[in-house]
């Protein structure tokens, strides 16, 4: 008998004698929790739990597919506007979205820059309290943003029209210095001349005395300021703009010879007869706010050009003068003959294009133009890297009068939506995007035609034999 076969017997003997096998080694159990932990109470829902929170929305947003008209450069088909925050970031064809960046689709759409209103009523507030008096619920700010406008002046303030918010709302407090010089006034005229000329000679008297100090002259007294206007001493140093009024060519002439003498950049409004002397006001580097469709008729008793032409925006821009365009009702109408108030200022510049003013320049006029005469041309009117994110979508040509704003975006925030503002949405509405499972079926269908397509064709039958 072999060893192993005698140690298996002598086991089992074992097993008998004790009455059982020794049992296998078990896996120790865990041990019990404290007691005082099994009677604790069940937590309710939601208490002491912090509550899941929301991913962050992404600073970006682009605007994708869209004939991209920037107004400073040439129009981009198909570009994309890549906006980061409230800053244009890119601008061109092929830009890399960054992962997560909110998109809208303006496939066979325009994209302008945001339009400028010059002198607009019931948009914003003007005065020192411009942001505090300003309502970003209104139905004016809804319609405004309808019809294009981001950006609009009143009084002496100028804002944005950022529906809902307050944030980034004001752009100045302060656009113009208000100076009257008529040709009919001479006593006016002259004492703006006498306060001018003191404020040149002050500043004469600082750059002397600047002169001093650099050569070493400690005892250089500072030149007294007493009796000089500030605020013609910031137009002289180009600081600050001027704003004249004048229609008539005497108007027009006296302040070209004013700007001629004491050299400021000057804002003039009105304008009417302003083809008759354009390329003066253009060597005067005035800027005007003209309304195209503001007739006055020639007065037949003058032996010199007068009155209105159809022809005087184009005029003005063959010499050189820049000007923004204003439509007769400086406010949003919603009872009118269309084209005469803000609610579509695109079409008073379509009137200036049939008198012979090229597009882009109209376009110009309500938005780079029209920017510059607000002294912001640095922030809105076109888009550029860097400049704020005001941007307008169009389903067609923006001085085409079918064609309807689809998105604004103001401070890079999509402050108007047509397909949900109340307005227009019923107009034309925008087909949907479709949902995935809506994409899910249109690709199992195209793999079915593609499927079917493949498939040979089922041979003809043959024809019947003859009986015979």
């Amino acid at each position: 008998m072999s060893m192993g076969l005698s140690r298996c017997l002598v086991l089992l003997c074992a097993a008998l004698v004790f009455g059982s096998a020794p049992a296998p080694a078990q896996e120790e159990k865990p041990k019990a929790a404290p007691e005082k932990a099994a009677q604790e109470e069940p937590k309710e829902p939601g208490k002491d739990e912090k509550a899941p929170e929301k991913p962050e929305e992404s600073p970006y947003l682009a605007v994708l597919g869209g004939d991209v008209y920037t107004v400073s450069d040439e129009v981009i088909p198909g570009g994309t506007v890549l906006i980061k925050k409230d800053r244009i970031l890119k601008v061109g064809r092929d830009v890399r979205l960054p992962e997560g960046a909110r998109t809208l689709d303006a496939s066979g759409m325009r994209v302008y820059p945001g339009l400028v209103a010059v002198n607009a009523n019931g948009l914003i507030a003007g005065g020192n309290k411009a942001r505090d008096s300003f309502d970003p619920f209104t139905l004016n700010v809804d319609l405004g943003l309808a019809g294009g406008l981001t950006t609009a002046q009143a009084g002496n303030a100028a804002g944005k029209l950022t529906r809902g918010t307050l944030d980034g709302h004001l752009l100045s407090p302060s656009v113009w210095i208000s100076l009257t010089y008529s040709s009919t006034a001479p006593a006016t005229r002259r004492k703006l001349r006498e306060d001018l000329d003191k404020a040149r000679e002050l500043l004469r008297l600082q750059r002397d005395h600047e002169t001093a100090k650099s050569l070493g002259e400690t005892e250089a007294k500072p030149p007294s300021e007493e009796g000089v206007n500030k605020d013609y001493v910031k137009l002289l140093k180009g600081e600050a703009m001027a704003r004249f009024n004048a229609d008539s060519l005497g108007a027009l002439l006296a302040v070209c010879e004013l700007l001629e003498e004491y050299p400021m950049r000057a804002v003039v409004f009105g304008g009417q007869e302003a083809w008759a002397c354009a390329p003066r006001l253009g060597r005067a580097g005035a800027r005007l706010v003209i309304t195209p469709r503001d007739k006055a008729w020639a007065d037949e008793r003058l032996n010199r050009p007068s009155g209105w032409t159809i022809e005087n925006a184009r005029l003005l821009h063959e010499a050189g003068v820049e000007f923004a365009i204003l439509p007769q009702e400086q406010f949003i109408s919603t009872g009118g003959i269309t084209g005469r108030d803000l609610l579509t200022l695109p079409l008073e510049a379509a009137f200036a294009i049939r008198g012979g003013l090229p597009q882009a320049a109209a376009l110009r006029a309500i938005t780079l133009d029209a920017a510059k005469c607000l002294g912001l041309e640095d922030r809105v009117g076109s888009i550029e890297p860097g400049k704020d994110a005001d941007l307008i979508i169009t389903d067609g040509d923006l001085f085409d009068y079918r064609s309807f704003v689809q998105w604004a975006v103001v401070n890079g925030r999509v402050a108007y939506d047509k397909q949900k503002a109340p307005y227009f949405a019923h107009i034309r509405p925008r087909a949907e995007p479709p949902t995935p499972e809506q994409l899910l079926e249109e690709i199992q269908r195209a793999a079915e035609a593609q499927k079917q397509a493949q498939e040979p064709a089922p041979e003809p039958p043959a024809p019947d034999e003859p009986p015979f």
